[in-house]
């Protein structure tokens, strides 16, 4: 609900009551039918036949909330096998988009919302695949016999950084959207993992424990790397504000964890939580104010939502409901899709972050996860 209109609602009986008595005090009546003010000297005259110019000709309504739009790509097992799946905002039209013997996951939308990037097992080892949204097409984007993992959309959309086992341990690799010029970014034998690409730039965000550490290192295509973090306790889940200027993370503490940020210098770090928590990988809103991670709340768990610039939050949370996994964002930043855990199933539902109104959107006894929101 429109906060003003909250304030009006409230402030209403009031400003009525106020009018009547203004009008009580300043109006006459001489007979039935008759409207007449007390004018100068005594004398009588009628009264306007309209409310006086300074009063609102119309009560004021509240802002209505736009609908949701676009679909939400999600991975379920249920017909039998974990495959990709489509689904409206209400959840009312769900198609299934891939269809084989295998276990697909971690799908990931390109810059222009009509492609999904995803690992499977199809070919009996994971690999990167990306479906097409328009045409249905699917292609085999890495085929190394060992795994390949964590696929990061470049910001043009042409090329994908993936983790890659095929070295012994984990490296960034790079590669174009169709397979092609695949090569290998890092080379330490520390291992390095979930690479995560700039919105606007060739920094790839990365998580290496070269130094002894899990820490959060930049790199460029060229192989250029610099050090981002060097906390004492591992630092992992990097996460772009769409401008590109900063990077949230979380800061391990044992089993819990704060939820930090840093500039894409290395400089500014600050942490929007005090004390350490049961805490998901930071998302961030699509204007860049806000980060949502699930949490474990006083009340249970739900979805915190914080406030970068004054370190507000909002929690949102429903008795019975218990998020799980990293919620996704509307592209209108009203909403978040998320999966939680309901009477031992795992479903999805979206939350309309103004009014922390929660909506089921899948009901099938099944795992249903991983949820993206594109805009298409």
């Amino acid at each position: 609900m429109n906060p003003y209109f909250k304030i009006y609602r409230t402030l209403r009986p009031v400003l009525l009551l106020a009018i009547s008595v203004w009008l009580l005090s300043a109006c006459t009546s001489t007979g039935s039918g008759n409207n007449l003010l007390v004018g100068v000297a005594g004398q009588e005259t009628e009264t306007p036949s309209t409310v006086p110019s300074d009063l609102p000709e119309e009560l004021p309504t509240s802002t209505p909330i736009p609908e949701a739009f676009g679909h939400i790509i999600f991975v379920s097992n249920r017909d039998g096998h974990m495959n990709l799946y489509m689904a409206t905002p209400d959840g009312i039209e769900v198609i299934r988009l891939t269809n084989a013997s295998s276990e697909d996951a971690n799908p990931r939308i390109s810059p222009d919302g009509t492609r999904v990037a995803f690992v499977s097992t199809v070919n009996g080892n994971m690999d990167v695949y990306i479906f097409d949204l328009l045409s249905g097409n699917i292609t085999r984007v890495t085929d190394a016999p060992e795994k390949d993992s964590a696929p990061s959309w470049s910001p043009n959309g042409v090329q994908l950084a993936f983790e890659s086992f095929r070295d012994g341990n984990f490296e960034i690799y790079i590669t174009n959207a169709d397979g092609s010029n695949q090569y290998r970014l890092t080379n330490d034998p520390a291992g390095d993992s979930s690479p995560v690409w700039s919105p606007v730039s060739n920094q790839i965000a990365f998580v290496s424990n070269r130094f002894g550490n899990a820490d959060i290192l930049l790199i460029t295509p060229n192989g250029s790397v610099s050090t981002l973090t060097t906390n004492s306790a591992p630092d992992s889940a990097p996460a772009w504000s769409p401008d590109g200027n900063w990077i949230a993370f979380k800061i391990s503490s044992g089993e819990l964890s704060n939820i930090c940020l840093i500039n894409q210098n290395g400089l500014g770090q600050r942490c929007l939580t005090s004390a350490p928590s049961e805490y998901g990988a930071p998302v961030w809103s699509p204007d860049g104010n806000w980060l949502a991670v699930s949490a474990r709340q006083s009340g249970g768990y739900g979805i915190n939502v914080f406030n970068i610039t004054d370190g507000t939050v909002l929690e949102l949370f429903s008795s019975g409901i218990e998020p799980r996994g990293n919620p996704a964002w509307s592209p209108d930043g009203l909403r978040l899709v998320f999966q939680a855990q309901v009477g031992g199933d795992m479903e999805l539902y979206t939350v309309l972050i103004p009014t922390n109104e929660f909506t089921r959107i899948t009901s099938i006894s099944s795992f249903d996860g991983n949820p993206v929101w594109t805009g298409k």
